[in-house]
């Protein structure tokens, strides 16, 4: 998942958005993949959770590619003391999330839980997005990633569920894009410090 880089310049050290992922499919980790504040974060998006009552909001979401209709996912977010977390479903899921996402902005890591992963994969395993051989790769994986990764940089960790279909894997990663990076300017907006330089 390569966004534009229209806000944040590639050689600033400052600002960066770090993407982690687990693919349910194929068992497997990615990342760091490098993600930057661009027009794929929804400013409808940012001004819907800005203006949620409380600090939870559910609605849909429009994501697609140029060229193609949009899919419409419904996302559950929730703005949390150190992150913030979405759930996001297609449009016609009876079973369960399509994808997990958590991001944690740069002005949040000082006052990260200790069990932040542990956390995360706990609440993935209860929704059944991950094995217990997976739980436990993906918890070493994240916090390896957040041992590693700068103080500067924001963090993005997603899970996908395999519960969507592959041959449209380009519009869900739109629209995990699009999810985190509003979260982000949200949750960093309330941090009192603005995300983009």
């Amino acid at each position: 998942m390569q966004a534009d880089r229209a806000h944040v310049s590639e050689s600033s050290e400052e600002g960066r958005i770090q993407l982690y992922g687990w693919d349910s499919r194929t068992a497997s980790w990615n990342g760091p993949t490098g993600l930057s504040l661009s027009p794929r974060a929804s400013r409808r998006l940012v001004q819907a959770l800005e203006a949620a009552p409380g600090r939870s909001w559910y609605g849909p979401v429009n994501c697609g590619s140029a060229g193609e209709a949009p899919t419409r996912f419904f996302s559950v977010i929730h703005a949390l003391c150190d992150c913030a977390v979405a759930t996001i479903y297609c449009h016609d899921s009876r079973t369960g999330p399509v994808e997990i996402v958590a991001v944690v902005p740069p002005e949040m890591r000082a006052r990260l839980r200790a069990d932040f992963a542990f956390e995360f994969v706990a609440f993935a395993r209860f929704l059944g997005a991950l094995s217990e051989e997976a739980a436990l790769t993906v918890h070493d994986q994240m916090e390896a990633a957040i041992r590693e990764s700068e103080s500067s940089e924001a963090l993005v960790f997603s899970i996908g569920t395999g519960l969507w279909n592959s041959d449209l894997d380009h519009v869900l990663s739109c629209c995990v894009e699009k999810i985190a990076l509003s979260m982000l300017e949200w949750v960093g907006e309330t941090a009192a410090v603005p995300l983009s330089l």
